[in-house]
């Protein structure tokens, strides 16, 4: 019988599996943008979005649970980066967007992306060249230079 079954396999274990979400999902917060297969695209955008409203509360059972199912990098930048930007957001802090089919097997690809992003995050995932080359570190440091500036205003 049916029971109305969550989530896809992906041809994996159960751990295996979890494992899998788990690092989509840890990429998708610190990169904010990845490329991905359609249906892995809607997995990851829905876990994200579960992570998202956790961080949102900012409590210690909050932080626990998200500490559990992320690494503590990628949590840290949740608590501390994204889920401030959607403190007045209810809801829809992903996007899904189709790109077509894969040339080598045909599989349908997506984009998946949080909504808000900042000019600085998009400039360190895809440098131009080797000269222009942005660091993760500065960009972090860019954003707490951000966040400083817009405490004193």
């Amino acid at each position: 019988m049916y029971k109305r079954i969550k989530g896809k396999k992906f041809s994996r274990k159960t751990d295996q599996r979890r494992a899998f979400m788990k690092s989509l999902a840890a990429n998708l917060i610190l990169r904010e943008k990845i490329q991905t297969t359609k249906v892995r695209a809607r997995q990851t955008a829905n876990l994200v979005e579960r992570l998202i409203t956790k961080a949102k509360k900012n409590d210690l059972a909050g932080k626990k649970a998200l500490f559990a199912a992320l690494p503590s990098d990628a949590a840290t930048r949740l608590f501390m980066v994204v889920a401030p930007r959607f403190n007045s957001r209810n809801g829809g802090y992903t996007r899904v967007v189709s790109l077509g089919q894969r040339l080598k097997d045909g599989a349908p690809m997506a984009i998946v992306e949080l909504l808000d992003r900042p000019a600085a995050v998009e400039v360190a995932a895809k440098p131009k060249d080797k000269k222009n080359k942005t660091s993760v570190k500065k960009v972090k440091e860019a954003a707490k230079k951000e966040k400083k500036a817009e405490k004193k205003s």
